[in-house]
């Protein structure tokens, strides 16, 4: 007959390994239980196991418990490997959503710009698929100009933007702008919020909310 008191892992490994050094593995079976002050018991022999203990007996081959402390250093490296990939994923999508608030505040800043000027065909193609078909270029040139209403000047157009990323693919940008009756007058702020969207490698916007702008 065989007993062993085991307390730590380690201990646990090196007290598998004398009786695997003692016996076949592939015949030996170690007993396993724990008392009632929380110590870990091993041994070979079942009769060794006090009858009170027996319904908590668990039998498993003896290489099984020796790999056990191995075999959870191994699961912790794996979740600690998982945890970093985890934080670099989740590193990589704020450098992307970074570069997209970038994109959509150069494509506000040239669609504004084009406004001011008055060059609307241009505009027009910075307008998305479903607002490009809901009026032609003709007919937004003609509406925007009938509109009366301008930007201000440059250092006015624009006090400043905020991107609101929602996806890849779409995004809100809001914005301050200054507006000003053609003919001549003082400049009006408002705030806009502008729906964006990523067609074709350019980030577009609806035509019909500057269609609908008013001082």
């Amino acid at each position: 007959m065989m007993v062993r008191k085991v307390v730590g892992p380690w201990v646990l490994v090196a007290a598998l390994g004398s009786l695997l050094l003692d016996a076949p593995s592939h015949t030996r079976e170690v007993y396993k239980w724990v008392d009632e002050k929380g110590t870990v018991h091993f041994s070979d022999d079942e009769s060794s196991v006090p009858e009170e203990n027996k319904e908590q007996l668990q039998k498993k081959s003896m290489q099984d418990e020796a790999k056990q402390p191995e075999e959870k250093a191994k699961a912790r490296k794996q979740d600690e490997k998982m945890t970093k990939d985890g934080l670099a994923t989740k590193e990589k999508r704020k450098i992307n959503k970074n570069k997209i608030e970038g994109d959509v505040i150069e494509s506000v800043k040239m669609i504004l710009s084009l406004w001011k000027d008055g060059k609307y065909r241009v505009l027009y193609d910075y307008g998305n698929r479903k607002s490009r078909l809901a009026v032609n270029p003709e007919n937004f040139e003609r509406r925007m100009t009938r509109k009366g209403i301008g930007l201000a000047s440059s250092w006015e157009t624009l006090r400043d933007i905020q991107v609101e990323v929602k996806s890849a693919t779409l995004a809100y940008a809001t914005v301050r702008i200054g507006l000003k009756p053609v003919g001549g007058g003082d400049a009006k702020f408002r705030t806009q919020t502008y729906r964006m969207s990523l067609e074709n490698g350019m980030w577009k916007i609806d035509l019909a909310k500057i269609l609908s702008t008013k001082i």
